[in-house]
């Protein structure tokens, strides 16, 4: 078993992919949790084909249950919580007159709430790797987007603010617990 272990949700391709391998290469387990099944499997397949200790589970980051789902397939796989990624999310565009209230609800759902529910399920594993090591870590995917926001992104915008803001109050809330909570904040390759 490994000796660290990390959970990534939003973890079979992109930036959770690649921050999976990452930790993996540094010795840690890792459990990948996306909804697509078939990507899962790709990139466990890669991941344990270069020597990573790898679980995967399929589950919707919108429902709550799902998500428990997730943090119960960790512990039960690797016993501990040294590393939670928040990664789940989705980002759609469009002029905010008339903007369709479901995708605003499946951007708060996934960019936020899935983040903040996770979080609080997975505390009292992270409090205790920050008792016995004091390096446990949060990661929180936000955008640049939050930091200023993106024209025809405003929902957006507003999802990854809030995820930013999440990040901050969090950290402030468990200091002096071994645990650091961060937002990272990639900019977008693609132009309007």
């Amino acid at each position: 078993m490994a000796e660290r272990a990390a959970l990534i949700t939003g973890g079979s391709s992109g930036i959770g992919l690649a921050i999976a391998r990452t930790l993996g290469e540094e010795g840690y387990g890792v459990t990948l949790a996306a909804r697509g099944e078939e990507r899962l499997t790709e990139a466990a397949e890669g991941l344990a084909g270069d020597g990573i200790d790898v679980e995967t589970v399929a589950a919707d980051a919108l429902d709550v249950e799902a998500l428990r789902g997730v943090l119960e397939a960790h512990r039960a796989r690797f016993g501990r919580l040294d590393a939670l990624v928040n990664n789940a999310g989705v980002g759609l565009g469009g002029e905010i007159a008339g903007y369709p209230v479901k995708r605003i609800d499946v951007q708060l759902g996934l960019n936020l709430r899935a983040a903040i529910v996770l979080t609080g399920e997975a505390l009292p594993l992270l409090r205790e790797a920050g008792r016995e090591h004091g390096k446990a870590l949060i990661v929180n995917t936000a955008s640049i987007a939050g930091k200023a926001g993106q024209a025809w992104l405003s929902v957006y915008s507003a999802t990854k603010a809030g995820v930013i803001g999440f990040s901050q109050a969090t950290q402030r809330e468990l200091e002096g617990q071994g645990i650091r909570v961060t937002a990272l904040c990639p900019a977008s390759s693609t132009r309007r």
